[in-house]
């Protein structure tokens, strides 16, 4: 609707912030459809996407910008996708996917024959200690409904969830953070961080513990502890008591990331982890999934894009209309296999 609104007013200029980011790829080919149909009209289109992949597509130049600052613009013809990579992390990235070296262990979650409306039905799979299981699918295959199921958020019709090989029903979030199992949702702004609160009182809310005495927070504690997770993130800031909504998307991202690894868990679900963020907060995120694995947490990542998918995933479950249509091996995983199960092939 909103790309829409935006096409009905007959501009002679088109500015578009991340406009695929919730649309399926039948979708975005319709879209790059239509833009170059606008594009042969004479129509100045200003695209702003994280998606290198679309850029090289779609345009005829790159502006690239970090912190703030331009960097440089360059013809699509000018520059590859490695060199506009360390272009826009201001230094060279060997890869974009760093190499995981965790020891996969026994299984920690279980869950057997799930039911919760057309959207969750008869879901079955399991995560292992040191695991990352990737869910792929298309937009509203049902893969964020299952997590919020499995966490509490919403309530399961049927079905069976064995947690460190004991049966539970978490009632609400609040039982699924008792147990140790983290949740960073794909709406970030409404349900991952509070953004009128201070960065550092974000970062420690799921660990008060660690910060209080006697149940008063200790604030010099809470800065430094949350400054410490933070720093491991390489996340950008001003002052530690700034509200979250100063922050860029990339660095609100990884505050709502650090809040779950300053609660020690020993699962965690990750929805669209880097939706919205440029390719350096994407690097820095990748690298703490991975040492979050090595440390033996069992790691579920929901993700639209395949590239990221198939690099950072040990196994990829895909779903399609609420049901599980294939579970995918490492060396199984590719673009084709994937697609052939979210379309029902």
């Amino acid at each position: 609707m909103e790309i829409c609104k935006s096409l009905s007013r007959n501009a002679k200029i088109l500015v578009l912030d991340e406009p695929s980011a919730v649309l399926t790829f039948s979708e975005i080919e319709k879209l790059f459809k239509l833009l170059r149909k606008l594009k042969n009209q004479g129509i100045a289109i200003v695209y702003i996407s994280h998606r290198l992949d679309e850029i090289f597509q779609l345009c005829n130049s790159i502006t690239v910008m970090k912190d703030g600052c331009f960097v440089g613009n360059y013809g699509t013809n000018e520059i590859d996708k490695k060199g506009l990579i360390e272009k826009m992390v201001g230094r060279e990235l060997s890869t974009l996917f760093p190499k995981r070296n965790a020891k996969i262990g026994e299984n920690i979650l279980e869950v057997k024959n799930l039911n919760r409306g057309n959207m969750v039905q008869n879901v079955s799979f399991n995560v292992k200690k040191g695991e990352v299981v990737g869910f792929s699918g298309l937009v509203g295959a049902g893969r964020t409904e299952t997590m919020r199921v499995i966490y509490g958020a919403d309530k399961r019709k049927e079905g069976i969830v064995l947690y460190n090989e004991r049966e539970v029903e978490f009632k609400s979030p609040y039982d699924a953070v008792k147990n140790k199992i983290g949740l960073l949702p794909e709406d970030r702004k409404q349900q991952g961080v509070l953004v009128e609160m201070p960065i550092s009182q974000n970062v420690t809310l799921t660990s008060l513990k660690k910060i209080t005495t006697s149940g008063i927070i200790n604030h010099k504690k809470d800065a430094e502890f949350a400054a410490s997770l933070l720093k491991e993130l390489e996340a950008k800031y001003g002052k530690i008591d700034d509200p979250v909504d100063s922050l860029s998307g990339g660095n609100q991202q990884k505050v709502a990331l650090a809040k779950w690894l300053a609660a020690d868990c020993e699962l965690i679900i990750l929805d669209e982890p880097t939706r919205g963020v440029d390719v350096g907060a994407k690097a820095e995120i990748y690298k703490a999934i991975n040492q979050l694995a090595e440390a033996g947490v069992a790691i579920i990542m929901i993700s639209s894009e395949l590239e990221e998918i198939i690099h950072m995933s040990d196994r990829v479950y895909v779903m399609k209309q609420g049901h599980i249509t294939g579970e995918l091996s490492k060396s199984d995983l590719n673009e084709v296999n994937i697609m052939k199960l979210c379309v029902g092939e």
